[in-house]
């Protein structure tokens, strides 16, 4: 019988009073939204979380692609993991379509390989076959919502295709009150909140 991966993302991130935490984009996910203001460890805690990841996991089971609008800042020292396959900055209208051009394709390729293998999920894609995880991580979605908001359109059109795809969104920003629409709010079930500026956020 061909051999399955293991269908976890589980990654240590830190401790609590009393026990180690630990988060699973894939069972507790499928995508994620961290809030925090400036200085609240926004930017740490996503270096933490992926390089947690990427010591838990072969860039065989998972692979990052950062989008940061800032340019690049949030993801530095990081970006020259083995799993990276993609630092998009200093985004532009052209340059956002060509993301989304690549990400859609991405997402049809994976679409081919989960119907070639007769399955409806890519953890059920024998091992030689799968696909790894692809989590793209968004630092400050809330500018890129306010500036390119077809590109945000069309990461959660990816995040809703791609949930049994192995694709996941980690969407960080400053303020999350007034800028998680429902769309949002309906597919990034996986919430974590650092200091924010009010009970709205």
């Amino acid at each position: 019988k061909p051999l399955k991966r293991d269908n976890t993302l589980r990654a240590f991130v830190g401790r609590s009073a009393v026990d180690p935490v630990y988060l699973d984009l894939r069972t507790q996910g499928p995508h994620a939204l961290v809030g925090g203001t400036t200085g609240a460890g926004k930017s740490e805690f996503l270096q933490t979380w992926v390089l947690a990841m990427a010591a838990s996991h072969s860039p065989q089971r998972v692979t990052f692609l950062f989008v940061d609008y800032k340019g690049g800042a949030a993801f530095r020292g990081i970006s020259e993991l083995p799993h990276v396959v993609g630092l998009v900055t200093d985004l532009g209208p052209a340059e956002a379509r060509r993301a989304l051009v690549s990400l859609r394709a991405e997402v049809r390729r994976r679409e081919r390989v989960v119907a070639s293998a007769g399955v409806t999920d890519m953890v059920e894609v024998p091992a030689a076959d799968a696909s790894p995880a692809l989590l793209v991580v968004v630092d400050e979605f809330a500018t890129l919502a306010a500036e390119l908001p077809d590109l945000l359109d069309g990461l959660l059109d990816v995040a809703q295709r791609g949930r049994s795809l192995g694709v996941h969104l980690l969407l960080a920003t400053q303020r999350p009150g007034g800028v998680v629409t429902d769309a949002i709010r309906a597919n990034l079930s996986l919430r974590l909140a650092l200091r924010v500026a009010d009970e709205e956020d």
